[in-house]
Formats: C-alpha cells, sequence, structure tokens
C-alpha cells in the first residue's frame, strides 16, 4: 500500500496537501467545510490511481459501513474497529489481485496498456 499512497501522493500531492490543511484548520466543522476538497481527492486517486479506483469499485460496502459507524460514533471510534478491519481486509485483497495480475503481465512480456499500480 506504500506504492499506492506514492502514486497518490505523486499525481494529487496538492489535493492531499490543501485537505490536510483544511482538516488541521477546521476543528469540529472539518467534515462539512472540507468536504469539497474531500472530493476532489478522491475524484484525482480515482482518475490517476488504478489500485485506488478498483479499491473504491471493489470496496464500496466496505467503505459505506466504514464511514456510517464513524459518523454515528463520532465520539467513540474505536467501536468502529470490526467495520476498519473489513475495510482493511477488502483493500489488501484488491491490493493482491493487481499484484498478481501486475506479475502474470509481466511473465508475458506485456508492455503495452498501461501499469495496474
Amino acid at each position: 500500500m506504500d506504492q499506492t499512497l506514492d502514486e497518490v501522493n505523486k499525481h494529487c500531492g496538492e489535493h492531499v496537501q490543501a485537505y490536510a490543511s483544511c482538516v488541521d484548520s477546521h476543528g469540529d466543522s472539518w467534515k462539512t467545510d472540507c468536504a469539497d476538497l474531500r472530493k476532489a481527492l478522491t475524484e484525482c486517486s480515482d482518475k490517476n490511481v488504478t489500485l485506488m479506483k478498483m479499491v473504491r469499485l471493489s470496496c464500496q460496502p466496505a467503505i459505506d459501513r466504514y464511514q456510517e459507524c464513524l459518523g454515528k460514533n463520532e465520539k467513540s471510534p474505536q467501536v468502529c474497529i470490526d467495520a476498519l478491519r473489513d475495510l482493511y481486509e477488502c483493500t489488501e485483497s484488491v491490493g493482491q489481485m493487481m499484484d498478481r495480475m501486475n506479475s502474470l503481465k509481466g511473465k508475458h512480456g506485456g508492455s503495452s496498456g498501461p501499469d495496474l499500480k
């Protein structure tokens, strides 16, 4: 996943910095005040980082459950650990699938087409 974060920073670094800065400066209201920046970051990463797009497509139910849990438990997010674990497991399985696809592509000399990471 470090490689994915590197790719997000490479392609969307300005979005990451703007969103982080907004969150830091808006205390309790960051969810609403920074929503547009979050959306822009998500769109940038989905457009430029294939693994992020695949995670979003494959893991959306787990993402939704985790976000819903956090929304209901803002004061005690630790109760969402099971939802976070499910999300982590989903993202890891997508990452492993993408690694296998890249490995197979490399074995067959597949230099045509975009890299899957």
